[in-house]
């Protein structure tokens, strides 16, 4: 089976041109309008598959995996007669509107402009707000082809396709980045250890998780802070431990750990705050790697502060790594511009972005669900059609 593109100034003329030198029996496998240039009015252009009783009955190499049940439809020529695809047939017909986006996606790459309206908007937002570009194309690519595949199956032009119908698919494959945190078995004693660099709100998220009752419900959480290196660092953290009620033990050195854990074993969770000290520094890592032997975490949360640069995030992702961080955990977000970086950081199924804060509010400005407090922060929520 192969394939032809036909133009013409209205739909119904780019259809008679398949049928002068087709016949009636074609398939339609996309239409599209082409932008016109100097102020003129672009070409509808068809692109179809002749002989579909041919296909039909010629023989097939076993089928590949076809797709949903979305693309089990009867598909109408342009004569108005249908002809009702076989699983081998409706196969082919994916794979062949696969080929299709790959060649439109490398004549994108050539462009200034990779997507055309209302995509074309939905990518310029994305870059806006922060979001990496080789990110935001994937991400405009995957709404594009899901809305094309919709569109394909309702029998519908691309060019009916809102800006509101866009962002709304776009959210939705934004959410498809960040993983689910499932609730899991609870161990008799959970010790989770949080590290980061100096001023990214260590301590600030550890008072909100102890205080959240979302996120260890009613278990008992109690704080141990070894953070020696700032005068006065752990008297804000006491101040909070007494208003919540959450025991906070400060110690001196690694000698001090196993014993502090010995008289919290009542406590469901120990939350143990390190020392803010930043990962360039000399010794710094190796130093806070030998804490973490001795502490023994069940689990270890990376924080990272949304001011700093997208290059900068990246590089301390990296440096943090032979720490061997089991969550990552995103701060200010309310304090930058560009709150599309975040997606930079939550494709790694090895690092999920576990929760968000944005602001000083104890507990209430910490959010369990990343990924929708990052699309609340971008600009995505205004109708603009």
């Amino acid at each position: 089976m192969f394939i032809k593109s036909f133009s013409g100034s209205t739909q119904r003329d780019a259809l008679n041109s398949a049928k002068v030198e087709l016949g009636e029996d074609f398939m339609i496998l996309d239409m599209r309008k082409t932008p016109g240039s100097s102020g003129q009015t672009g070409q509808y252009v068809v692109t179809v598959s002749p002989a579909v009783d041919s296909v039909m009955n010629a023989k097939q190499p076993s089928a590949p995996k076809v797709p949903g049940p979305r693309f089990q439809r009867s598909l109408a020529n342009s004569a108005g007669r249908e002809k009702i695809l076989g699983e081998s047939e409706i196969a082919e017909l994916f794979a062949l509107r696969k080929q299709m986006r790959n060649l439109k996606a490398r004549v994108r790459a050539g462009k200034h402009a990779p997507f055309e309206e209302p995509f074309k908007f939905c990518f310029g937002l994305l870059v806006e707000a922060g979001v990496p570009e080789q990110m935001a194309e994937a991400l405009v690519q995957r709404t594009e082809r899901r809305l094309a595949e919709d569109a394909f199956s309702a029998m519908i032009d691309m060019q009916d396709v809102t800006r509101s119908q866009a962002m709304e698919e776009l959210k939705d494959q934004i959410r498809q980045l960040f993983i689910p945190q499932y609730s899991k078995s609870r161990r008799k004693q959970e010790v989770i250890a949080v590290v980061g660099p100096s001023g990214a709100g260590k301590t600030s998220l550890i008072t909100k998780l102890a205080a959240h009752k979302g996120v260890y419900r009613e278990r008992q959480a109690a704080i141990i802070s070894t953070d020696i290196y700032r005068a006065g660092a752990n008297a804000g953290l006491k101040s909070l431990g007494s208003i919540m009620s959450v025991p906070v033990i400060e110690i001196k050195n690694l000698d001090d750990i196993p014993r502090a854990r010995k008289n919290l074993s009542d406590y469901d969770v120990i939350l143990v705050d390190t020392p803010g000290r930043s990962p360039l520094g000399k010794g710094s890592l190796p130093e806070l790697q030998t804490q973490l032997a001795v502490i023994e975490p069940t689990e270890t949360l990376l924080v990272l502060s949304a001011n700093m640069g997208i290059e900068e995030l990246w590089l301390f992702l990296g440096l943090y790594q032979g720490l061997q961080p089991t969550g990552l955990v995103v701060t200010k977000l309310d304090e930058t511009s560009r709150p599309g970086k975040v997606l930079g950081l939550a494709d790694d199924p090895n690092l999920p972005l576990k929760y968000i804060s944005t602001g000083q509010s104890v507990p209430h400005s910490l959010e369990l669900d990343a990924g929708e407090a990052v699309i609340r922060h971008l600009p995505l929520s205004t109708r603009r059609d």
